[in-house]
């Protein structure tokens, strides 16, 4: 049979072969832009606030006048909040413009006089009566001015170096090989855009279909999506005919459980790309896109979720040391065997990985060949059962959290049987690994823990699970683990 030249491909040459340019920097961390453009606003914050502290210093220590600290305080952050909404209205924490992030002086200083304005009548009654206040407030706007300014030709120097490094550029692929594709490839490899083109994708490889003369296909739908899972690309961009609309349908739902954005071209209604109750609409330079999903826990989102993993997890993890050794002393002296019990899952991007668990049971079935734990099980041990429960046979997951294979919080992982067994019977199922799998989660809280042979609990627990990963917030995990101290004290469905 002959060999398709797309059939073996490496997800991580993917990339390099979807750029021509010849660049190797498919492994350089990708900064967001998001959290870049965030952390220049927290600087101009702070210019402000410094700009208001250093006349201050001033007149108190070289004058020698009185100071109410902190009502001056509270007029500098009030400012400094005034000054950064003005920014924000004017545009200038442009996203689109890491190589050339603004500066205009003439947008800092009438942002300055806006909240100077604003706070005069603020400052006034505190102000000592020999304080020349004009002076104070001229010396304020030019310290201020002068700070962020300086702020600013920092920025757009660090962010024009980070820019021409590569090192926000996002990696965009096209599925699709026809006439569409190909116009979104041209505006796609625009270099003003910031982004880099991962390739083009397509599965119908026949001669007949495409044009031998137009660009090389980079693979087929399973190597874009073995690709997305290695992280080489953030983007997914389904750029298929008007009149392929069943396809495009499909070929939405094979790539929608990706941790990627996934766009398709604005040239079909929404309603035919039946993903979600509603779909925004974006661009990339002037390509039209409706957005199907977005990246889940993508900027400001994945560094709290990783805070609250790693620092919660520590925490938690000291706290329970001493119960943990106390239950391992209790299953080694009841029964023999091991303590732990280790047992393959898949985690995000459908990566294996050994799940800790305290061992429960009189027999070990590490592979996929074990049976599920049911009511009444006579293969639980005496200490197994107290321990499951109260669901603390889990807590060596905390190992499995620290080493970042897992979360505190997010969809339970199934063992890998069960895995292939529903990625064939339930639809959807993929969606729930695009994010790492939890010690606990929404599904769980809400009642639906325990035996996994009904597939309306199956079904009901995927729905809990989409809606976690769709919906993600630090308060939502925040009230899962309340709701799971609860669940754990009652020990409903566990056995």
């Amino acid at each position: 049979m002959a060999t398709s030249a797309t059939d073996d491909i490496n997800p991580i040459d993917i990339l390099s072969a979807g750029d021509k340019s010849g660049s190797t920097d498919q492994n350089r961390k990708l900064a967001s832009r998001r959290i870049a453009a965030d952390m220049v606003g927290f600087m101009d914050v702070i210019a402000v606030v410094t700009g208001g502290m250093i006349p201050a210093f001033i007149y108190v220590y070289g004058g020698g006048l009185d100071l109410d600290w902190l009502k001056h305080t509270q007029m500098c952050l009030v400012s400094a909040a005034i000054v950064y909404g003005c920014l924000r209205h004017f545009n200038m924490y442009d996203e689109s413009r890491m190589h050339d992030f603004p500066v205009s002086p003439r947008h800092l200083i009438l942002s300055l006089f806006v909240a100077f304005s604003a706070v005069l009548g603020l400052g006034i009654p505190f102000a000592p009566k020999v304080m020349h206040l004009w002076i104070w407030y001229s010396a304020w706007i030019a310290t201020s001015f002068m700070l962020l300014l300086d702020v600013r030709l920092a920025a757009r120097h660090i962010l024009a170096k980070m820019t021409k490094a590569g090192h926000f550029n996002a990696r965009v692929a096209v599925f699709g090989n026809g006439a569409v594709a190909r116009r979104v490839e041209e505006h796609l490899r625009n270099p003003a855009l910031g982004i880099r083109f991962a390739g083009l994708f397509d599965d119908r490889v026949d001669a007949n279909r495409i044009d031998s003369a137009g660009p090389k296909l980079t693979g087929k739908l399973q190597d874009l999506m073995a690709a997305a899972r290695s992280g080489t690309i953030d983007r997914i961009v389904i750029a298929l005919p008007q009149a392929a609309e069943q396809r495009i349908i499909q070929v939405a739902r094979s790539l929608e459980h990706l941790p990627v954005s996934l766009h398709v071209v604005t040239h079909i209604a929404s309603d035919l790309v039946e993903t979600g109750p509603a779909h925004n609409v974006s661009a990339i330079g002037s390509v039209g896109l409706i957005d199907i999903k977005d990246k889940p826990l993508a900027d400001w989102n994945r560094v709290v979720k990783n805070c609250e993993d790693y620092v919660l997890g520590t925490l938690l993890l000291i706290l329970t040391l001493p119960v943990m050794a106390i239950i391992a002393a209790a299953i080694k002296l009841t029964s023999p065997g091991p303590v732990f019990f280790r047992q393959k899952r898949r985690g995000l991007n459908h990566r294996p990985f050994d799940v800790f668990k305290f061992r429960t049971m009189n027999v070990v079935e590490p592979g996929d060949n074990f049976t599920q734990a049911k009511p009444e099980d006579p293969r639980v041990t005496g200490v197994g059962r107290f321990l499951r429960k109260h669901s603390l046979d889990e807590l060596p997951q905390l190992f499995n959290v620290l080493r970042g294979e897992m979360s505190l919080v997010g969809p339970r992982p199934h063992a890998v049987k069960q895995d292939d067994e529903f990625g064939e019977t339930v639809e959807r199922y993929a969606n729930r690994q695009q994010v790492k799998p939890g010690m606990t989660g929404l599904a769980q809280v809400s009642g639906f823990r325990g035996c996994t042979e009904n597939p309306e609990l199956i079904q009901k627990r995927l729905e809990l699970d989409i809606e976690y990963v769709a919906t993600w917030s630090l308060w939502e995990d925040v009230k899962i683990l309340t709701r799971t101290v609860s669940s754990v004290l009652t020990g409903k469905n566990a056995y």
